[in-house]
């Protein structure tokens, strides 16, 4: 194949539709996530205070949050950057990775960058991005305000 012809409309359709679901599962596995980790605090909570104490119980509650948030970001990164290796609109996974953790953090340094017609996706990575970054604010903020209740 020409890798100077214009992608065609069906190619364009397929790309950005798969683009849309990867968010869409994406979001699905955070909230999953955040509600299983919500709901294992709150069963777990007392028998931590109990077994720790009141504040080593909250930064171990507090500290496991923290990293199943990271875990959730970086796969999310991960999963971005093989959907790009994978589509072939960047050549490596690891750039992938690359470019969609500066995309989802809206750091976006712009040294590498999707060709048109593609630009829109790293827009769509930035916009899960910044929607998960604030769900995950918003959980931490809940799990440090339990936590803060009952030390």
């Amino acid at each position: 194949m020409d890798m100077h012809l214009p992608p065609s409309r069906k190619r364009i359709a397929e790309v950005y539709g798969l683009a849309v679901l990867l968010a869409l599962v994406l979001f699905f596995i955070q909230l999953v996530m955040i509600f299983d980790v919500a709901g294992e605090v709150l069963r777990s909570r007392s028998w931590l205070r109990e077994a720790l104490g009141a504040k080593n119980a909250g930064k171990l509650i507090v500290l496991g949050s923290f990293f199943a948030l990271m875990a959730v970001h970086a796969g999310q990164a991960a999963l971005w950057g093989v959907f790009l290796h994978r589509t072939k609109l960047l050549q490596s996974v690891t750039e992938g990775v690359y470019f969609s953790a500066a995309s989802v953090t809206t750091l976006g340094y712009g040294d590498i960058l999707l060709k048109y017609p593609w630009r829109h996706i790293g827009t769509l990575i930035a916009i899960t991005g910044v929607l998960m970054f604030g769900c995950s604010t918003a959980f931490l903020f809940l799990v440090l305000q339990s936590v803060w209740q009952h030390s």
